[in-house]
């Protein structure tokens, strides 16, 4: 007899897409229909709710802007009327990235942001994020409720779990671990029987449950509240590498046993940090030149200017000139190719606390923390010019663009920030007219 389709299906994470657009629905779900998901799709936010209450979803992907109920009141209305666990929702905006709208989106119940047009990698690494951890979080409760009616065959029933399972006694001395534990923590698993749970812990976590297990936080919390969770800390073993992990506690239930022991069920969750790393970096750096963005280049400014009237730095503003004629003439894959390269020559150039970040399109921004002088930003700006101008080879056609540089200083041409970022571009457009050179200071 086959195995149940039902059955099949349930462990399948569910994903809903909500969007008032049939071709963005179409386009979301060709992106995501090679991951086995299950996906439901939603026209409206009142389609999202009815579906929510009937099925358990792994993540939603809803469209911010859409008619009656848009993806804020959507969000607020699941997360009211949904089940105890919240579902994860990721809004997908071509609005501006304002912290207004952002913390307005993050009140509502929504864990990220992607903005259109959707990057397809970016939108299959943020879904595979969010299906492995309700997975993972399905194993873990399905592990748990198992757990509570064992009986003496507990070692024999629980070899073949892919989570690291280990056993306690009421002093947190470790008497059963399965093999998935060993090989999670890189010991052998005579490593791991006869010692504290505690020894287990990183410093940071001992230090704040207690090292002494009897009278710690995590069997108070388990005994009292039936499990004690912790969703990222380091488990490590004599001199294995530290491993990050997620973890639960929980309290063995048994009728005949006045003080009862414990289990205690661990993932490792270095893929999980990996692409949460992954998605920081993403939201600071411009993805196709892989410079920095607007966003850390303001940052790299603040903190330059904090230096006051005694730490002077420079600014450019560089403007790509014949750029689009590239672009329309060989195609936009020859003008990604250009950009790459030329973004690649700009930061190879600069020294040590100076940065280059893309602004858009084809345009960079240079803060020189090492430059005291207009006369030596100017310097540093000719050699950038030069570097730009230099053809480039890109499938066997010979590419080459100018660019109109402005140059500012702090505080010698702007006494803030904001100042010296229209002062940089300002002398940019007057280099651009072309009439007193590429290069021009403010």
């Amino acid at each position: 007899m086959g195995m149940d389709s039902r059955a099949v299906d349930a462990n399948r994470p569910k994903v809903l897409l909500v969007d008032d657009v049939p071709a963005n629905l179409l386009a979301y779900k060709a992106i995501l229909g090679r991951m086995g998901l299950e996906l439901h799709e939603a026209a409206s936010g009142h389609e999202a709710l009815a579906l929510v209450l009937r099925h358990e979803f792994a993540a939603i992907l809803m469209d911010v802007q859409m008619p009656e109920l848009d993806g804020y009141e959507t969000a607020a209305l699941i997360r009211e009327h949904a089940s105890d666990t919240p579902v994860p929702v990721i809004f997908i905006t071509a609005g501006d990235r304002s912290e207004a709208r952002e913390f307005r989106g993050y009140d509502s119940g929504a864990i990220d942001y992607l903005f259109k047009p959707v990057n397809d990698k970016l939108l299959i690494s943020k879904v595979r994020v969010l299906t492995e951890l309700w997975t993972h979080r399905r194993k873990l409760a399905e592990a748990s409720d198992a757990l509570r009616r064992v009986n003496g065959q507990l070692s024999g029933l629980l070899r073949g779990a892919a989570e690291g399972i280990v056993g306690l006694n009421a002093q947190g001395t470790i008497e059963f671990s399965n093999p998935a534990a060993a090989r999670l923590l890189g010991v052998e698993t005579a490593a791991l029987h006869g010692r504290s749970v505690t020894d287990l812990l990183s410093d940071v976590l001992r230090d704040r449950v207690g090292a002494d297990f009897v009278s710690g936080a995590m069997r108070r919390a388990a005994r009292e509240d039936g499990i004690y969770r912790n969703t990222q800390t380091e488990f490590s073993v004599d001199e294995a590498p530290a491993v990050p992990v997620a973890f639960s506690l929980s309290a063995i239930e048994a009728s005949q046993q006045q003080d009862p022991g414990f289990v205690l069920v661990f993932n490792d969750i270095s893929d999980q940090l990996s692409a949460q790393e992954a998605l920081r970096r993403s939201a600071e750096h411009d993805e196709l030149t892989g410079l920095p963005n607007r966003r850390i280049f303001q940052r790299h400014l603040a903190q330059c200017a904090e230096g006051g009237d005694d730490q002077p730095f420079g600014l450019l503003y560089i403007d790509l000139n014949g750029f689009k004629p590239i672009n329309d003439q060989f195609g936009h894959d020859a003008g990604d190719a250009l950009l790459k390269t030329l973004s690649w020559r700009m930061a190879r150039l600069l020294r040590g606390g100076d940065s280059v970040a893309r602004l858009g399109g084809d345009e960079f921004g240079v803060v020189l923390a090492s430059c005291a002088t207009a006369e030596q930003a100017c310097q540093i700006a000719s050699r950038l010019l030069d570097t730009i101008k230099a053809s480039v080879v890109i499938d066997g056609l010979e590419l080459s663009c100018g660019a109109s540089i402005g140059v500012a200083m702090f505080p010698e041409h702007a006494a803030t920030v904001d100042d010296l970022v229209k002062a940089a571009d300002a002398a940019m457009y007057q280099a651009k007219r072309g009439s007193e050179g590429p290069i021009q200071t403010a």
